[in-house]
């Protein structure tokens, strides 16, 4: 990242004063800290040609302080010099229930890198975090090749917290992977469930359920991986509510109020329909976000019409498919949908909606589309053989720093669709990279251990998915 030089960023300072001079109060006097502003992030969400979602939480507030928190943000030309004036953008004014906010940038150019940083005002005082930087997507479209992003997949992120947590040895087995995530530098982080497991003096308490989120913001470890790239998001029943819960869940609006805080996504659900679905496109990839939980029918419910997306936003899954022009089509949800030996949840308890929806994709031969899912506490690549269209994968990928389910190959050791190898049962990340030429791209797919060695390796043509 390049730094201001130390003229500019002097001026920058006196400028950013007198701006807060005139507009709050013309005899007030501003000054500023000796110490940058300590802050949990800050994490781009929604990244496009010309806008960005910016999500970032002040840290060692004082219960009692007010601060209104800005964001100031310059584009840099190519020479790592500002392009242009800086400009600021405020958000609403924080307290101790509240401390995280979300800025949304617009007027951005494309592929472009800009520079940003954090500040807090209160009264006369000026508190500035350090400098961090996001870049908007490319215009590549009808002018060059795709750029090639990486993109890093990971679900079940359990924290100890020992006055919480069950008695007996700690199911969380640290954060050591979050630091080998963050070096990676992705362009797009995908959280594909069980973020911040609520536990049981959680469930019915809305602050607690905050304080859980808070906590897991905080970790070190997860600092710089928030810094990198774009972030994306939906839940399961950890970040929803209690184990394997359902639509009936008493507290699932203050769920989905929190997931709002806490997630810059591109969107939640649409006007019709609640929910954390959403759909966000990087290059020629475009990821189609699925809630399993809102509309969520019990697994075990004798009833051959239950459901877990619900008829909505299945309708809302299948027109977002057909109007995507992505090479790659990349379909999240939290629970596994291929395996049908899985004795724990999944799409195999839902089976009418569910094959209605794999004998639609059939049918209309949507390219390029790929399954990814969390929840398993094990990684595994599944490939479905399809008569009459090319073979539908599932990769799922878990747990980052939750306990393994060691024992899944007894699940797994009769499946055919298990490609050769792909099992792993200790803690991983699944890391995407999408490359190539237009009309010739691969897709290279790696399971990874906490600390980045490759246990899993193979690539999916693009040719391959059409």
């Amino acid at each position: 990242m390049k730094i201001l030089s130390s003229k500019r960023f002097l001026l920058q300072q006196v400028l950013l004063g007198l701006f807060y001079l005139f507009s709050a109060n013309a005899s007030a006097q501003i000054t500023k800290k000796d110490l940058p502003l300590e802050i949990n992030g800050p994490m781009a969400g929604s990244v496009t040609m010309k806008s960005a979602k910016i999500w970032a939480q002040l840290a060692l507030i004082q219960p009692t302080e007010k601060f209104q928190t800005f964001i100031e943000y310059d584009a840099i030309s190519n020479t790592g010099k500002l392009a242009k004036k800086a400009q600021t953008t405020k958000t609403e004014v924080l307290d101790a229930e509240k401390n995280n906010s979300i800025w949304e940038l617009n007027d951005l150019e494309p592929e472009t890198k800009y520079q940003y940083r954090v500040i807090a005002k209160k009264g006369s005082q000026l508190i500035s975090s350090k400098i961090y930087s996001f870049q908007t997507e490319t215009l590549w479209q009808w002018r060059k090749d795709p750029p090639s992003i990486r993109v890093l997949a990971s679900s079940c992120a359990y924290t100890n917290d020992a006055a919480e947590d069950r008695p007996g040895k700690p199911y969380g087995q640290g954060n050591q992977i979050f630091t080998t995530m963050g070096n990676l530098k992705p362009d797009v982080t995908l959280w594909m469930g069980d973020n911040i497991y609520l536990r049981e003096p959680d469930f019915s308490n809305p602050k607690a359920m905050a304080s859980r989120y808070d906590k897991w913001r905080s970790i070190l470890e997860l600092q710089p991986l928030m810094h990198s790239g774009t972030h994306l998001a939906t839940w399961d029943d950890h970040d929803y509510g209690a184990n394997d819960s359902n639509s009936s869940n008493p507290f699932k609006q203050v769920s989905l109020d929190l997931f709002k805080q806490y997630w810059p996504n591109p969107s939640f659900g649409i006007p019709e329909l609640p929910g954390v679905f959403t759909q966000y496109k990087s290059s020629d990839v475009e990821f189609f976000v699925l809630d399993d939980r809102w509309y969520r029918d019990g697994d075990h419910l004798l009833d051959d019409t239950k459901q877990m997306l619900g008829a909505g936003q299945v309708r809302w899954l299948k027109n977002a498919l057909l109007s995507s022009t992505a090479t790659w089509k990349l379909i999240i949800t939290g629970s596994q949908v291929l395996n049908l030996n899985n004795k724990y949840e999944g799409w195999h308890h839902f089976v009418k909606e569910s094959n209605e929806f794999q004998e639609w994709l059939e049918k209309q031969k949507v390219p390029g589309v790929i399954l990814l899912s969390g929840d398993r506490h094990f990684s595994v690549l599944l490939k479905k053989e399809r008569t009459n269209t090319y073979p539908l994968y599932e990769l799922t990928c878990s747990p980052s720093t939750a306990g393994a389910y060691t024992s899944a190959g007894k699940e797994t050791q009769n499946n055919p669709q298990v490609v050769k190898d792909s099992l792993i049962t200790t803690n991983n990340f699944c890391d995407l990279e999408f490359s190539g030429k237009r009309g010739d791209r691969k897709m290279l797919i790696q399971i990874k251990d906490q600390l980045g060695k490759s246990l899993f390796t193979t690539s999916i043509a693009e040719s391959e998915l059409k």
